[in-house]
């Protein structure tokens, strides 16, 4: 007589988890799209219909990750921002604060610089300040990382604010590049830096 135990049912397979994979491509296609609209319309053309049209999603999706055309746009121009300029670490804050103006500079008079600083400016001219908010406070964050080392090395107090920094170094940028139309050149840029350099260095 057969007195095995009959075999016990193998246990379910646990839910296979989505990998997001569609999701990324979806999102890079939408992003990609936008900037190639950036490029060719003027930002008040700039439609969010044509651009779902464009990579095959409804209109419905893109609103539901971005939240609105504004949120879209902002997005944008922050990662490629983000790509862009990275963030220096020349291994002291007067080589950080030099090479991050540098950069800056190269990229904000670059066809792509000037066409992502109009947008951002031209959007922030809308009614969406979730997305106006989230613009700066990344640039902020990504940017006082240089302050917080600044801070380790003993360079600066530990009472500097990153935003007055960066307010200082990134306004004057673009108030010269937008209002007064001048070059960011060599010489303006190093004296910038020295009179950030001059107001929060330990001496």
């Amino acid at each position: 007589m057969d007195k095995r135990q009959p075999q016990q049912p193998a246990p379910p397979s646990a839910p296979k988890r989505r990998t997001g994979g569609r999701s990324a491509r979806i999102r890079q296609a939408v992003m990609d799209a936008t900037m190639d609209m950036l490029r060719d319309e003027d930002i008040e053309s700039f439609n969010v219909a044509e651009i779902a049209s464009q990579v095959g999603v409804h209109e419905s999706t893109i609103y539901r990750r971005w939240g609105s055309r504004d949120g879209l746009i902002i997005e944008t121009v922050l990662t490629r921002m983000n790509e862009t300029i990275p963030l220096p670490d020349t291994g002291n804050f007067r080589g950080d604060i030099q090479a991050f103006l540098q950069s800056s500079a190269s990229f904000l008079e670059s066809p792509l610089g000037r066409l992502l600083t109009r947008s951002a400016f031209s959007t922030m001219s809308q009614q969406d300040s979730q997305a106006r908010q989230l613009y700066w406070a990344a640039r902020f964050s990504h940017t006082g990382l240089l302050i917080e080392r600044a801070v380790a090395r003993g360079e600066i107090a530990a009472g500097v604010v990153p935003e007055a920094v960066f307010t200082t170094l990134i306004g004057a940028l673009y108030v010269r590049m937008l209002f007064f139309q001048a070059p960011l050149d060599a010489a303006f840029l190093d004296q910038l830096a020295q009179i950030v350099l001059d107001g929060v260095m330990l001496r």
